[in-house]
């Protein structure tokens, strides 16, 4: 840094580069560069821990699952900023829900995408996501500055499973099988109607 006094504010420094760049030394390019890398002492990763629970409603004629409660107990170690840490959960299982019940890229015969419009591919809104209750266990991770885990995946991976595990609940006294998201109300009736099928053939 150069300046008359022996210090420079970031602020003069930044206008300068790009606003006074005539005010620079003779031969100095206005450019401002800094690098910082940190890498924690065990470069395997740590992981966030979660549980998901979820209550389900199901027509089984229409096939149609409605999400009644939803909780999530999770660990990210040291929360730094408590509240996009559960933005960031809510998010995830927004995205999740999206993944268990709606969104899916079909292709005709000739690989053509089906789903082409948000008329064709279908998102949760609001009114489809419930109210999710969120509990926070804080186990700091030993291997990073100050003890965070990752939390990006939390919300996002369990919902999947944690639907159609509660769909699949909720016939287990036919014992409809459900093994492909999404749970369309379409795959979700045919599953229904073909275990009724086999309960009867056994009887």
């Amino acid at each position: 840094m150069h300046g008359p006094s022996g210090k420079v504010s970031v602020g003069e420094i930044a206008f300068i580069a790009n606003v006074r760049q005539d005010k620079l030394p003779t031969g100095m390019e206005p450019l401002l560069e800094a690098i910082g890398t940190y890498e924690p002492t065990i470069s395997g990763g740590v992981f966030a821990y979660g549980t998901h629970a979820v209550v389900v409603a199901v027509d089984p004629d229409s096939g149609v699952v409605e999400l009644l409660d939803y909780v999530v107990a999770e660990d990210c170690g040291t929360m730094i900023n408590p509240m996009i840490v559960d933005g960031q959960v809510q998010g995830g299982i927004a995205q999740g829900i999206g993944t268990a019940l709606y969104e899916e890229i079909p292709y005709d015969e000739l690989g053509q995408p089906l789903a082409t419009t948000f008329g064709d591919y279908m998102v949760p809104c609001a009114p489809e996501i419930p109210d999710v209750r969120l509990a926070h266990l804080i186990s700091p991770a030993t291997a990073t500055e100050y003890g965070v885990k990752g939390l990006g995946e939390g919300g996002a991976i369990a919902p999947p499973a944690a639907i159609a595990n509660a769909v699949a609940d909720a016939f287990r006294s036919i014992r409809a099988s459900f093994n492909e998201t999404p749970l369309t109300p379409r795959r979700v009736s045919e599953a229904v109607d073909a275990a009724r099928h086999t309960k009867d053939a056994a009887a």
